[in-house]
């Protein structure tokens, strides 16, 4: 795990100072090493977070022995890099180091572009012809590790995070209105917008190619087979596949030269795979488990010490509470480079520095699980939606009843169309400099998609990025790696087959995976039928007088001066604050947490681009 950044101006000299400066504001990305490869029009920088062959050998950008013909700056891993290995020595290759980036140099030289096809892992990289004069730049296929880049026709810069294309003065770091306007009304933004002018973000599964002539194309190279499977195995034969692929790919994830542990919610996905990890033996492993002490109602604690007493596992916990988030949301705004997180993000960060803290270098995750098994209330409330209209009697009668079930307490938060903020709660300004046709297509229900399967492979491509992005960052905050098994590609392709009728049953969440891990849980674990997520007690904030004069000061209309000190109030032209309509602004009292969320994080943001602050190295507090 890795920051990296370059240049590439074909043809022209690249000044390798301004790649030093990008590199300089992603050293919590890589705190043990940094290192620069200046080729003249081609200049690529690397941050090191040691995970494999922890010696001198490891470094980056790394060339390829003897010839040097190729380059590259790598951040991720790839996990069956033993295997590839193994293959390319039988074929007569030499191998120097104990590294993946070896391996990955080595296949690319080999193979080139289809070695891609080859790779179980997580990764973003940019590797360099010398010969050709040629660049590629790549991303894993769902986007584990991020990459974001600048082209202006002739020059292309790029980097893991945007701060640093900021800080190579590669971006002006004006804000751009329409990825606002998709965050307020989905949450997320979708088709490589950053919120950014001029920067784009490569999206999962794709490449960016540049010859030596300047030429600059995008394609997608990862394109799975989406048809749901004819054959008529039973529930238990699915099952067994994803149990099989599941234990396969957590054994593949705790390969690493430092220590391996696990985040662990207490919920299916994350307890199925550290159970997973003490099923391949690593039962020295550290799990860690955070809870807010505000909200008794939202503690797991008690689910997650049940899996950890069942495999004997070190269980380290945090306990939160909602004061901390004035403590640290400029560095979580700083992090995020972006207002996409929702307000999990909290405590997540908290979590990362606990793991951080007990020497825990690597932390595997349950993300994933809701996309690939149809976790999610819109995905349920699709499926019975259907149910009703082309089932059996049978089949509707039982959707009727789900459906009514859920009708009183949730259905209202699935219909709506607007997930944070509608049109009238925003400035006629803002309004104005957004597309009229783009806020059509923001404001469309997420229950318009024809099929339950392809609302989830939107999900798939569109909401799952924005989640990795705050899994990448709040893990590289505290500099750490964080894996995410349940996203093994075999396992996303084999639930892309999966007859959907297999993935939902009345009144049990995500039925498939629970059948294939129940034998590996606790009862009380495996027989959960709740989702919390990460529950913020924002709702508290009045009764906080730190996190008060945050909330007032970010929430202050811009027709008033600004109330408070710090770097909220930096700004002299409060940009921010035109983002929302004063009357709206005014209503703080009544927003619910996540409204409450996206004003902050929304003119916080604003205000820190405004103080140009991206485009600087953090500054902890002592």
């Amino acid at each position: 795990m890795c920051g990296i950044a370059g240049i590439f101006h074909p043809g022209r000299d690249v000044d390798a100072q301004r790649v030093a400066h990008m590199l300089s504001v992603l050293e919590h990305r890589g705190p043990d090493g940094s290192g620069i490869s200046d080729d003249g029009d081609c200049v690529l920088g690397h941050r090191r977070l040691s995970i494999l062959d922890l010696s001198e050998a490891g470094a980056q950008p790394m060339h390829l022995e003897p010839e040097h013909r190729w380059v590259v700056t790598y951040n991720g891993e790839i996990y069956n890099y033993v295997e590839l290995r193994t293959e390319l020595e039988r074929e007569g290759v030499h191998f120097r180091t104990g590294t993946d980036t070896e391996v990955l140099l080595s296949a690319w030289n080999k193979w080139g572009e289809s070695c891609l096809n080859r790779l179980n892992g997580m990764f973003a990289f940019a590797i360099m012809d010398t010969r050709t004069r040629e660049l590629w730049c790549v991303r894993d296929r769902m986007g584990v590790k991020p990459l974001s880049y600048t082209w202006d026709g002739a020059c292309l810069g790029f980097a893991s995070e945007v701060k640093a294309l900021l800080a190579g003065r590669l971006a002006s770091g004006e804000c751009r209105p329409d990825a606002i306007y998709e965050y307020l009304a989905r949450g997320y933004t979708t088709g490589g917008r950053s919120f950014f002018a001029g920067v784009e973000i490569l999206e999962p599964g794709h490449l960016l190619h540049i010859d030596a002539h300047g030429t600059m194309r995008v394609r997608s190279w990862w394109n799975p087979v989406r048809e749901q499977d004819d054959d008529p195995a039973d529930a238990d034969a699915w099952a067994e596949q994803v149990g099989e692929l599941l234990h396969d790919a957590v054994r593949l994830r705790l390969r690493s030269d430092v220590p391996v542990g696990a985040h662990l919610s207490g919920g299916l996905d994350s307890s199925a795979v550290v159970a997973a990890a003490a099923r391949a033996g690593a039962t020295s492993f550290q799990t860690f488990t955070g809870a807010f002490t505000d909200d008794a109602a939202s503690d797991e604690r008690a689910f997650a010490r049940e899996v950890v007493g069942r495999y004997g596992l070190a269980g380290r916990e945090v306990e939160m509470s909602v004061d901390q988030l004035a403590e640290v949301f400029d560095r979580i705004l700083w992090h995020m480079d972006e207002p996409i997180a929702g307000e999990g993000v909290f405590p997540q960060l908290l979590v990362c520095d606990l793991a951080a803290a007990h020497g825990c270098t690597v932390v595997l995750g349950g993300q994933g699980g809701d996309e690939l098994f149809g976790g999610y209330l819109r995905h349920r409330a699709l499926h019975y939606r259907r149910a009703m209209s082309s089932g059996s009697p049978v089949v509707r009668a039982a959707a009727c009843v789900e459906l009514a079930r859920r009708a009183a307490r949730e259905w209202r938060r699935v219909l709506r169309t607007s997930t944070r903020v509608s049109d009238d709660d925003l400035a006629p300004s803002f309004l104005a400099s957004v597309d009229p046709e783009l806020r059509a297509e923001m404001r469309a229900s997420r229950l318009a998609f024809p099929t339950v399967r392809d609302l989830m492979w939107h999900d798939l491509r569109t909401y799952l990025p924005a989640l990795l992005h705050v899994e990448d960052r709040t893990s590289m905050a505290a500099s750490i790696e964080s894996r995410t098994p349940l996203l093994d590609y075999r396992l996303v392709e084999l639930s892309l087959r999966i007859p959907e009728g297999l993935l939902f049953a009345p009144g049990e969440p995500k039925p498939l995976l629970r059948r294939a891990v129940r034998g590996w849980l606790p009862d009380s674990v495996a027989s959960r039928r709740d989702k919390k997520g990460f529950p913020t007690p924002l709702h508290w904030w009045r009764e906080r007088p730190q996190l008060e004069q945050l909330v007032v000061a970010l929430t202050t209309p811009a027709s008033r001066a600004p109330v408070g000190g710090g770097w909220w109030a930096s700004s002299e032209r409060a940009t921010g604050r035109t983002v929302f309509s004063d009357r709206y602004l005014e209503r703080r009292d009544r927003f619910r947490p996540t409204e409450l969320w996206t004003v902050l994080t929304v003119n916080g943001w604003l205000a820190q681009l405004d103080a140009g602050r991206h485009a600087h190295p953090l500054q902890r507090a002592a």
